[in-house]
């Protein structure tokens, strides 16, 4: 059983390396504003669950660049499942960031969305 718990903790760190590495990155690009057209809410994933609060929000996104549409999801940070049924919902737009050289790839950062969001996000 412990080699099991083994591979799976270096699995998440490679994970979370990788998703550092990407949000370094995407620190540099430029952002624009995204409008949220989808609401869920989710079992927490590996790296946001914690005791007691084991639900995160998922929101959909797209926007608009260069008469072109892309879109995208981000994650809150966990929360207990009543707190996020009554925050996932509403009309607002989100801050994001995307490659210039490739507008499909985008990050949404928790620093840009710190008043705009009723809940904080988990950077993606």
């Amino acid at each position: 059983m412990g080699g099991i718990f083994l591979i799976d903790s270096i699995r998440l760190w490679l994970r979370r390396r990788s998703r550092e590495k990407k949000l370094r990155l995407a620190a540099t690009w430029p952002t624009t504003v995204a409008e949220v057209n989808h609401w869920a809410v989710v079992p927490a994933d590996e790296e946001a669950n914690a005791f007691g609060v084991p639900f995160q929000i998922e929101a959909g996104f797209h926007f608009k660049l260069n008469g072109e549409y892309y879109g995208g999801y981000f994650r809150s940070v966990a929360l207990a499942g009543g707190e996020a049924e009554r925050l996932a919902k509403g009309d607002l737009s989100v801050n994001i960031r995307y490659d210039p050289s490739n507008p499909d790839s985008v990050a949404v950062l928790a620093e840009d969305n710190k008043k705009n969001l009723p809940f904080q996000i988990f950077s993606s």
